[in-house]
């Protein structure tokens, strides 16, 4: 082998950010695909507990508005910050690995290898 070669670059399995950008990718995928059927628990969840509010003897009957039963379009807890959070995780991993593996270097070698 010559002296000029380029120096071998890592395996991008390597960097944390593309496990970072794969795992909220398919996080992220499939919570959306099961949004539907999460929604559906959610809601259930919801109305076991508000059954159990109403049932509940120490809670005092006063004139309040009826309450609002759960329903899977319409719940306390929602995915949409989740939903979110992913897709924030998404983007910084893939702007980070893009940053780090694929930007064009110019003349220099990345600061990660080593020179022989």
């Amino acid at each position: 082998m010559s002296e000029h070669s380029s120096p071998q670059q890592e395996p991008i399995t390597d960097s944390p950010w593309f496990w970072l950008y794969l795992f909220a990718t398919v996080a992220l995928i499939l919570l959306i695909v099961f949004q539907g059927k999460l929604d559906i628990r959610q809601a259930n969840i919801e109305r076991q507990h508000q059954a159990r509010q109403l049932a509940n003897p120490s809670n005092e009957v006063t004139g309040q508005s009826p309450v609002t039963v759960s329903s899977p379009g319409n719940t306390l807890i929602g995915l949409n910050y989740l939903i979110a959070v992913l897709a924030v995780l998404v983007v910084v991993g893939w702007v980070r690995l893009w940053y780090v593996r694929f930007r064009v270097w110019g003349n220099e070698a990345p600061k990660n290898s080593t020179s022989r």
